[in-house]
């Protein structure tokens, strides 16, 4: 069934066929859409705030996929800065007034915390905020602590405020890094003492106004501080990543967009292969997916897309639980982004290159995603960090995650197996987790591991919820690929067992693929050209043509130039 937002005339606009300027403004009409729709739902601060069923509404939604630049700024807008002050409403009920604000739309909310110069190295933070008598003065000390990305150009019809993250000085001592509030622009420019330089375009991707960001001595009141305590605090790196806490759940929410991309990828990939004919040797019209080099991208992004959506709702579940540790609700939220990014760009690209010359079209959806996810895998924390932090703590025993549900299973038996290898190493290792040999051996085991813990997570999942036996079959198989050589080695599954395995679950899955991708539900959201000859034609005659009738008196179709030609020549 089509989304309502999918339905919306912000949506259903033909965004190719604007200016990178008029691409960027209907980013922000369809932020508006997209609050205007769930707001009459009565989506609420406490959504927000509690991480209810509500919340995550929107990040399932299939118009996000069409437009990662408005999920975008939805993740900026509502997640990181409204999630980041909502938990201050108590004690500072004068920030309720901006709050309802951002919920409704009427100013837009930013989330200023990496800079150039540093990226995820956030503890070395250079911007400053020094305390004066009469509040605070924001300072760029130098172009390479400029705040890095987040769209804080100026909007035609409204404010744009951030939450900043600067280093502390009080009497000269650093105190530490604390988030502040800072208005950076409104209908009239940016304030005063604050620019934004936007950045070019991302190559491939949904447009946006992507920024730096400077400050220049700029006056903040003392209301602007957010932070829990003007002294020095006793464990500072702490205190930070309890202020931008909101991140992790950042981890867990564009994770559902990258889930709903493999569903949209997968129902692309399908269609137009059972669509798109050739001549065989008796002139026959034949399907592409008659072919097994179409059929195997096709049934593996089918069956993952079926597993991730089956796996996403349990770790949403466990996540928002409060008796549940919150290194352990972070852990989980790492081991969802870094499974479904590996799994969402690997198949995005072997559908994308199955469609043909057509699968390079943003239009088209598939290439265009797969460069968003690009972006997916670094924002609200690279995979790579969050896998070699997480899985450093497991091997110290610093954090333990729960048991994969089907832990007899070969995927849950290869999860352990890595944790055990590494494990071996790091006690083979003379200082530990502090030795020099830990970088050369232990850390590019690190994402490995946690994606080895995520696929086995996702088949428990999607047995428990009953995904037909040849999509399960299939994904397996595609978790298999992982790391070929584990299985050769520790299972009976050579690899002429898995090409023999491979075959026979692809012709379970054929008969039934078309059912299987209608159940992902997305099809009727899809405005992507290639999904039909009625939607190409649909979609050709909103193109600039030029048509013939010019004069051709300069041009010689004998090859002798003309008397006007030879003149010029």
């Amino acid at each position: 069934m089509r989304s309502e937002l999918c339905n919306h005339p912000a949506f259903t606009t033909r965004a190719e066929t604007l200016s990178y300027e008029e691409r960027v403004r209907l980013v922000y009409q369809r932020l508006d859409a997209l609050l205007e729709i769930y707001n009459e739902t009565e989506y609420a601060l406490d959504d927000v705030e509690t991480l209810s069923p509500k919340f995550w509404e929107p990040y399932k939604d299939p118009a996000l996929v069409i437009d990662v630049g408005c999920a975008n700024v939805l993740a900026c807008h509502l997640n990181l800065f409204l999630g980041t002050i909502l938990p201050m409403k108590s004690e500072r009920p004068d920030l309720l007034p901006i709050m309802q604000q951002i919920l409704e739309g009427e100013v837009i909310g930013n989330f200023l915390l990496t800079e150039l110069g540093h990226g995820l190295d956030i503890t070395r933070l250079e911007t400053t905020a020094t305390k004066v008598t009469d509040g605070y003065i924001l300072h760029t000390p130098h172009g390479g602590a400029a705040k890095f990305m987040p769209p804080t150009t100026p909007h035609p019809t409204r404010a744009k405020i951030s939450v900043v993250f600067a280093r502390l000085l009080v009497d000269g001592e650093d105190r530490g890094v604390h988030p502040f509030l800072v208005p950076t622009s409104d209908e009239h420019g940016m304030c005063l003492g604050i620019s934004a330089t936007i950045l070019p375009p991302r190559s491939g991707t949904s447009p946006l106004d992507y920024s730096l960001t400077s400050f220049d001595h700029v006056r903040l009141p003392p209301a602007a501080f957010l932070g829990s305590a003007l002294d020095a605090p006793a464990d500072r790196h702490a205190l930070l990543l309890r202020y931008i806490w909101r991140t992790t759940v950042g981890q867990a929410s564009l994770s559902l967009i990258a889930i709903t991309g493999t569903k949209i990828a997968a129902c692309l990939g399908v269609e137009y292969s059972l669509r798109r004919m050739v001549q065989g040797k008796q002139h026959v019209p034949t399907p592409v997916m008659g072919f097994r080099t179409q059929q195997l991208p096709m049934v593996y992004c089918t069956a993952v897309a079926h597993v991730l959506d089956a796996w996403a709702p349990r770790v949403i579940e466990q996540f928002v639980r409060t008796d549940i540790d919150v290194e352990v609700r972070g852990g989980l939220a790492a081991v969802l982004k870094t499974t479904v990014c590996r799994f969402a760009t690997h198949y995005y690209r072997e559908v994308g290159e199955r469609l043909g010359v057509q699968g390079t079209f943003g239009h088209n959806i598939v290439s265009q995603i797969e460069m968003d996810m690009r972006g997916f895998i670094i924002a609200e924390g690279d995979i790579r960090v969050l896998s070699i932090r997480l899985f450093s703590q497991m091997l110290q025993g610093r954090v333990a995650l729960p048991m994969p549900s089907h832990g007899d299973s070969v995927l849950a038996q290869h999860s352990a197996g890595l944790l055990v290898r590494c494990q071996r190493l790091l006690a083979g290792l003379e200082l530990g987790h502090r030795d020099p040999r830990f970088n050369d051996l232990i850390l590019p085991q690190c994402e490995p591991g946690i994606l080895a813990l995520g696929c086995a997570y996702a088949y428990g999942a999607a047995v428990d919820a009953g995904v037909p036996q040849p999509l399960l079959d299939l994904f397996e198989l595609a978790a298999m690929k992982w790391d070929p050589s584990w299985y050769s080695e520790n299972t009976s599954l050579s690899d002429e067992v898995r090409l023999l395995r491979e075959d026979r679950a692809v012709l379970a899955a054929l008969p039934h693929i078309r059912a299987y991708v209608d159940a992902l539900g997305v099809r009727d959201s899809i405005s992507a050209p290639i999904l039909s000859d009625e939607a190409w034609q649909n979609w050709t005659r909103q193109l600039r043509s030029y048509v013939g009738g010019a004069t051709r008196d300069k041009i010689s179709l004998t090859g002798v130039p003309t008397d006007d030609s030879k003149a010029r020549l």
